[in-house]
């Protein structure tokens, strides 16, 4: 599991970074088309996602929001830790809403990056699958 100010590090920078590029018409959030993850509550926020339009502020706010909550989650579960895998804790449910939060802000961190290259290089660019 990740220590929670690498997180908060993470997400803050890509906060910063959306707010920078200060795009205003709402755009698709292309990272998310077809992203699946483990916990039911938080694929009805990723399936939100996949209609939505935002801008690049908009977009910015909503990794800061989720990568608060993926650091909130990791940093109140601390002592659930399994001693044979540190990425892992015992609540399995609470493990997949990790999981997810996880997943949902580095799709929500490859969109600004996108929209960042968008914007040096003047191209439209294709969504990243890493």
């Amino acid at each position: 599991m990740k220590h929670f100010t690498e997180i908060e590090n993470f997400t803050f920078l890509a906060h910063v970074l959306g707010h920078e590029l200060g795009g205003t018409t709402p755009r698709p959030i292309r990272t998310v088309t077809d992203l699946q993850v483990p916990d039911a509550e938080f694929q009805n926020f990723v399936n939100t996602a996949k209609t939505a339009s935002v801008t690049d502020e908009e977009l910015a706010d909503s990794t800061l929001d989720v990568g608060i909550n993926w650091e909130h989650f990791v940093a109140s579960n601390d002592n659930l830790l399994l001693p044979d895998h540190p990425l892992k804790i015992s609540d399995v449910l609470m493990q997949e809403k990790i999981d997810s939060l996880d997943v949902i802000t580095e799709a929500f961190v490859r969109e600004i990056n996108l929209r960042s290259i968008e914007k040096q290089t003047g191209t439209k660019t294709r969504k990243s699958h890493e």
